[in-house]
């Protein structure tokens, strides 16, 4: 019995990690908001690695683990978008913006609604991908954590006045654009690549291994900055490799 429920309880920690990011977020603690995204995807892995080599998958583990990822890469990652585009509309530091009640202020406009997008499609993409039998060995849409790491480097970069991306992260209709494409990609129909590995060589590996090979040297480069640009690549990847299996077809 307890055998059967580790990968449950790991997922449950998933979501613990969620709900504690909002709590630090709303207080004001940035950087640790961030961390327990780090902390989430973590324990995302782990329960589903934990969960086969224990052969103990289950439908109810299914659906928790889309639970818990909803309020750990949908709800949280909407609710620092929110910040960012208060902070932009308001001209208060992203560091203090915590400090004044969103709705006292005032400032709740059509713009901060466009942050909870992001949420709402992460809850709809994750409800597709637990009916769609297609996205055993590739995703359709891109998957939750996708958008979670993005905002989260976003969110460290809005408080790092040195970096490259400090003015794009504080621009209002970067913002605003990113929380729409982001939502259409959630739900698109696009497939791209699971880093699933049915064998290890190079021949049918090859987009798989240059996106791995290209994100660990834009990481040791540019850290934080380059998770965008990692992102961009692996739907550009994802793009070649279906044109190129199409033709092999």
């Amino acid at each position: 019995m307890i055998k059967k429920n580790i990968p449950n309880a790991l997922t449950c920690i998933n979501l613990a990690f969620g709900f504690w990011g909002i709590l630090f977020l709303v207080n004001g603690k940035i950087e640790e908001a961030s961390y327990c995204i780090g902390c989430s995807l973590i324990v995302d892995f782990l329960d589903g690695f934990v969960a086969r080599l224990l052969h103990v998958s289950s439908p109810i583990g299914k659906e928790l683990d889309s639970l818990a990822d909803v309020v750990s890469f949908g709800i949280l990652p909407s609710v620092m978008l929110t910040y960012m585009i208060a902070s932009v509309t308001t001209g208060i530091p992203y560091e203090r913006i915590t400090e004044i009640n969103l709705f006292d202020a005032g400032i709740f406009t059509p713009y901060l609604l466009i942050a909870t997008l992001p949420a709402m499609f992460s809850a709809a993409r994750l409800a597709k991908f637990n009916l769609d039998t297609r996205q055993s060995d590739r995703f359709f849409g891109l998957p939750t954590p996708s958008n979670a790491i993005i905002v989260c480097s976003f969110n460290l970069i809005a408080i790092d006045t040195e970096s490259v991306l400090f003015p794009l992260v504080h621009h209002l209709y970067f913002i605003l654009g990113y929380c729409i494409l982001m939502s259409y990609l959630l739900i698109s129909e696009i497939p791209l690549m699971a880093l699933k590995f049915k064998d290890y060589t190079w021949k049918n590996n090859l987009y798989r291994y240059l996106l791995i090979l290209s994100a660990i040297g834009l990481l040791i480069i540019f850290r934080k900055e380059s998770i965008l640009a990692i992102m961009t690549l692996f739907v550009v990847l994802s793009i070649f490799q279906n044109k190129s299996e199409y033709k092999a077809s």
